[in-house]
């Protein structure tokens, strides 16, 4: 979906000084100014990312992902906005997507305070950080994502055209809800009828056990002399993965695909054959050029928006424009949001042991890391937070070697502010396509994290108390990685796998290559130097599934061009499907109601 899927469009004036123009597909009618922010979708928005921040706190430490919610908020917020409506005025898109904007905000919490990664990592490592240190850390690392979110919208969503799918993917369901009969009924088919097939298929296979998790390869296929089951060569059985790759696109998913086949097919068996790596080690390996090639990636764009910077304070300084409480609340958000982010990340860093010079590199880190992730997020739709965090332990663990606790810490600085930030992007990218107020959005984004925070730490600590962190009712994926990375890069460039460095160097340059190339005519036959990245640091099996579901969309939209929309419902769908029963049974076995899968 990502290739062609900006639509051309044409500026139109914006409702207060400061938005931005307010941006419409070409050739569609203009409409008149339409509620917005309302109290109703503003409080619907909040309730509902409180709900969405307690489920992304029982998905990340269960399965080690978390959802964005955009979908899921946006269907929430129509069906309680319609019902508040029946006896009064009519819910309008942008109420609607208003209130998913501030539910995604409220959402992304979990992620950004580390409550997925940083925090049970180091709880792991046998460093406790108090309550309220990481409840400053979480609100000062939100609110710095959806100020760099705000800072890259126009560089990303206008100037690159970034296709964001998530984000589009949010707007046409917005749109479909608020518009005809026959329209709602035609995508609501789709999505709910992939709803119904995932949540089924999840259901026999994490709370049943009738489908495998994974379908391996068996080891008698043999790739460069290792066994393709060694190679975790195979499909996931996921119906989330298959409506990703319905999303992103044919391009993209092909470049996932080939990162994997380059790095664990190609690189893989000649490092295990030369003695130079391990089978077990070779994701460790392999991390380090997948991370040159998406940093690669994004270094020609880093430029652009380095010399941008005084437009983009003139944006902020435009949220004070003009008159009415919106601008009221503007210069409030210009004097009052970036004191209150350093006040919060200064006393977070105090309860996380980060002494103010490891804050300020991490911080200095933190804004060209968070464009990396942003400009992944918006080519494949996946984004690559704990990557980035990654990377910036390899950062401290070359400055300060034999300090593993520090780099967790000062990786959540990066990965906290980078996952709001993505989070942020998706909304944003919905409400330009529906014309929405870009002001108005950053507004309803600024309020999350403080609600996110007082809803989702509780629940982290609950749950820890309730069940250890590592252990079978709560396995801590993310957090095991980060805490196995810190051990690796605690003694610098020496603790890395041998050429692992080197490789680093030639994913770099790399990406610079492909990132060049897109702006010309090999844009449409180069492969996507993000994905080809992302297609090293996942499992295989994450890739492939991938690919299949975007081979599977394109052949539908080749052979019947009307059901492409169709197609596309059912891959937002199973995205769907598989987050909400997910939830469900990771919150199922988190109680001890049902037996952990």
């Amino acid at each position: 979906m990502s290739e062609g899927s900006a639509e051309s469009v044409t500026p139109t004036p914006p409702e207060a000084a400061g938005d931005g123009p307010r941006l419409v597909p070409r050739g569609a009618p203009v409409a008149a100014p339409r509620a917005e922010w309302t109290g109703r979708a503003w409080g619907l928005g909040l309730g509902f990312g409180a709900l969405l921040a307690v489920t992304n706190v029982y998905t990340g430490l269960k399965v080690g992902f978390w959802e964005s919610g955009c979908v899921l908020s946006a269907l929430l917020a129509f069906g309680g906005l319609s019902a508040l409506g029946r006896r009064g005025v009519a819910p309008t898109a942008l109420e609607t997507n208003l209130a998913q904007t501030t539910a995604v905000s409220v959402g992304a919490l979990p992620a950004s305070a580390g409550l997925l990664g940083t925090v049970p990592a180091l709880v792991l490592m046998g460093l406790q950080p108090p309550g309220w240190a990481v409840a400053a850390w979480g609100v000062g690392l939100g609110l710095l994502g959806v100020l760099f979110a705000f800072a890259l919208r126009r560089r990303l969503l206008e100037e690159e055209a970034l296709p964001f799918p998530t984000g589009v993917a949010t707007a046409e369901l917005i749109t479909s809800l608020h518009t005809t009969d026959t329209a709602y009924a035609t995508h609501s088919r789709g999505l709910w009828g992939g709803s119904a097939v995932s949540a089924l298929v999840v259901g026999l296979r994490d709370a049943v056990g009738a489908i495998p998790s994974v379908s391996l390869l068996p080891a008698a296929l043999r790739v460069g002399g290792l066994g393709a089951d060694s190679l975790q060569l195979g499909v996931h059985w996921s119906p989330m993965l298959l409506g990703i790759g319905s999303l992103v696109g044919l391009q993209t998913a092909l470049s996932l695909l080939g990162g994997a086949l380059l790095g664990w097919c190609g690189l893989g068996p000649v490092l295990v054959g030369q003695g130079h790596v391990a089978v077990g080690d070779l994701a460790s390996w392999l991390l380090l050029p997948g991370v040159g090639l998406m940093v690669g990636a994004s270094l020609p764009s880093l430029l652009p928006l380095v010399r941008a910077l005084p437009s983009l304070w003139g944006d902020v300084r435009g949220l004070g424009a003009g008159g009415g409480w919106e601008s009221t609340a503007g210069r409030w958000v210009r004097r009052g949001v970036p004191p209150l982010v350093l006040v919060a990340l200064a006393v977070g860093a105090s309860g996380f042991a980060v002494g103010p010079l490891a804050l300020v590199l991490a911080l200095l880190l933190v804004f060209p890391l968070c464009a990396v992730c942003a400009r992944a997020t918006g080519q494949s739709d996946l984004a690559p937070m704990s990557v980035v965090g990654q990377l910036t332990q390899v950062v401290f663990g070359t400055w300060v070697p034999g300090q593993p606790g520090l780099g967790v810490a000062a990786s959540g600085v990066v990965a906290g502010a980078a996952s709001h930030t993505s989070a942020s992007l998706w909304s944003l990218q919905a409400g330009r396509r529906l014309g929405a107020s870009v002001s108005r959005q950053l507004l309803a984004q600024l309020t999350g994290p403080l609600v996110g925070a007082a809803v989702a730490i509780p629940t982290f600590y609950l749950l820890a108390s309730t069940h250890p962190l590592g252990s079978a009712a709560l396995p801590a994926p993310t957090a095991q990685q980060f805490k196995v990375f810190a051990e690796l890069t605690s003694r610098g460039f020496a603790g890395l796998p041998a050429g692992a460095a080197p490789a680093l160097g030639v994913g770099l340059l790399v990406g610079v290559g492909l990132s060049l190339g897109v702006w010309g005519r090999w844009a449409r036959v180069l492969p996507s130097a993000v994905a080809l990245g992302l297609g090293m640091v996942l499992p295989p099996f994450y890739s492939v599934t991938i690919a299949l579901g975007a081979l599977v969309t394109f052949a539908v939209g080749r052979l019947r061009p009307a059901a492409a929309p169709v197609a596309r419902s059912v891959g937002m769908g199973a995205i769907l499907g598989e987050s909400v029963l997910g939830v469900v049974i990771a919150a199922l076995a988190a109680l001890g109601l049902i037996a952990s899968g």
